[in-house]
């Protein structure tokens, strides 16, 4: 998996731009967030995954421990 993370990068992802960075459907996301893999931040309305939840699980698989 690329860098996903850079210095520009917002500190709070929607469900669709993790799905799309992690390369898997927008449902398989919300399923990751409710059994409690992806730790989330409720904004109003909106759930959002914070960037530094998705490099620790970059630097997880890449490591061999599959989520």
């Amino acid at each position: 998996m690329q860098t996903i993370i850079s210095a520009g990068s917002p500190i709070l992802l929607s469900i669709p731009e993790v799905a799309w960075l992690l390369g898997v459907d927008q449902p398989h996301v919300c399923r990751l967030i409710r059994v409690g893999m992806l730790p989330v931040v409720r904004r109003r309305s909106r759930v959002l995954v914070p960037t530094h939840v998705l490099a620790h699980l970059a630097d997880d698989t890449s490591e061999g421990v599959s989520p």
